[in-house]
């Protein structure tokens, strides 16, 4: 009470507290006297500024989204073309996102395909065009034929060796004298046009292979071996650069459906100024030929083939020594796989069930002699290995071919062996030739070679 008449007291002659004047003089606030809002005074000199460095970040933020974003759609589109081609030519001989160790470190390139003295380049495009198809050619082509000659040049035009790591075999040298042929490859697997340039050129230094990810599908599952694919990449430049601009009327898929129906090959008319009319007559030959019983009984006949591509990728790559005997293997196409497999198979299922049985077949392809030998499997590991390294080194006298790859097998393909001896290039001493003919004479070879003629066909009900 006394505090509170003292306040009285203080209070008269500068108005009651609840007036304006007397809010004033206490420095209070109600009804009759408002609170005003304090000014900022650095925030109101530097509004501009503020709004300014507010405008950066958020645009900053944009463009971290789309980098992002970016980068998502970089690393979707790598994966599905990594996949497709490791599944296809085994991932021993493919190299995604190479980076040039003891260059300037940067990536080469999206995948590198490099297999005896063929070299593959290809580049991963994976935009949303928003339907416009010159943006395409910006984003995509164009951007990618520029990737593809610089990796080129990085690999070719150094003038040094590069230096490349695979995930699983380590260190990789890459030697630009050991590959005679190159192919370029651009893959869009964004968005698709059902009508686009299937090439890009640039005056004196090549062309550009350039496939939606929908036709890459299916060139990767159609013609699933090195050598397969780079048939069909060599005869298709030269299809497209001899019709560059002309018009063509079919998809990728029918083009390639008419190539592998038809010996492997196009008519001369594609390249004898006829070629968009020709075009019109292929559309609707991928529908044809997914539906054809010929492809169907193909197919089936090419399930023996896989035989082979297992025995590389279980077998033969995990020794020591065994990329050299892959190697040969890999370099065969489907259908020489085929025919290889079916060999060994005959030999098997047609002695397997003679006692003791030691059989042998072989024919050579390219200067090397493949050597099918079926062996009893009562002998021991040490007899059986005896006897097919002695085979080897028998036939590599005998026919002098450059290598001799051997296959063989037991009952029921129970148990398989396999080897590859390389003929040595100076003539055998004639203490060589005495110790193998005793050995042929030993072992009763050659007295009676009979001659086998097969007339196998790609596709099995073909006329």
């Amino acid at each position: 009470m006394g505090i509170f008449a003292e306040i009285s007291i203080n209070d008269m002659g500068k108005g009651d507290i609840k007036t304006r004047k007397g809010k004033i003089f206490n420095g209070t606030y109600g009804v009759r006297r408002k609170r005003k809002q304090k000014k900022n005074s650095f925030y109101a000199k530097n509004v501009q500024k503020l709004n300014s460095i507010d405008a950066k970040n958020k645009s900053l933020r944009v463009a971290r989204a789309s980098v992002s974003s970016n980068h998502e759609k970089g690393v979707e589109g790598e994966q599905i073309v990594n996949g497709l081609a490791s599944k296809a030519y085994l991932k021993y001989w493919c190299y995604p996102n190479p980076i040039d160790e003891e260059g300037d470190k940067k990536e080469i390139c999206d995948l590198l395909i490099a297999f005896f003295d063929t070299a593959i380049i290809i580049s991963v495009k994976n935009y949303d065009n928003k339907g416009d198809y010159e943006r395409y050619k910006r984003k995509v082509v164009e951007k990618s034929t520029n990737q593809l000659f610089g990796a080129e040049r990085k690999l070719f035009k150094s003038n040094r060796n590069i230096k490349i790591t695979h995930h699983e075999r380590g260190e990789f040298i890459f030697k630009p004298s050991d590959y005679k042929h190159l192919h370029r490859i651009t893959v869009n697997v964004g968005e698709q046009f059902e009508k686009y340039e299937f090439i890009d050129t640039k005056e004196n230094k090549g062309c550009i292979n350039i496939f939606n990810q929908e036709s890459f599908e299916a060139i990767t599952d159609e013609l699933d071996t090195i050598k397969d694919l780079i048939e069909y990449l060599s005869i298709r430049e030269t299809l497209f650069l001899k019709n560059n601009g002309i018009q063509m009327h079919c998809s990728e898929k029918d083009l390639l459906a008419y190539y592998l129906m038809n010996n492997r090959e196009f008519p001369q008319e594609c390249f004898n100024g006829n070629f968009e009319e020709w075009s019109k007559s292929c559309i609707g030959k991928w529908d044809t030929y997914l539906y054809s019983r010929s492809v169907l009984l193909k197919k089936l006949a090419d399930e023996k083939s896989y035989f082979i591509d297992e025995l590389i990728k279980n077998d033969a790559l995990p020794l020591e020594h065994g990329e050299l005997f892959a190697k040969e293997l890999m370099t065969l196409d489907r259908f020489e796989r085929r025919n290889i497999a079916s060999d060994l198979f005959e030999v098997v299922i047609k002695y397997q069930t003679i006692p003791d049985c030691l059989a042998r077949r072989h024919y050579i392809i390219n200067d090397i002699l493949f050597l099918f030998v079926y062996y009893p499997p009562n002998k021991t590991e040490e007899e059986k290995d005896l006897i097919l390294q002695k085979a080897q080194e028998i036939y590599a006298y005998k026919f002098n071919p450059n290598k001799v790859l051997l296959l063989a097998a037991t009952n029921n393909m129970q148990q398989w062996k396999f080897g590859l001896f390389e003929t040595q290039k100076a003539e055998p001493t004639e203490k060589q030739k005495k110790y193998y003919d005793i050995m042929i004479k030993k072992f009763g070879w050659f007295k009676e070679l009979q001659e086998i003629h097969k007339e196998n066909k790609e596709y099995p009900d073909e006329q």
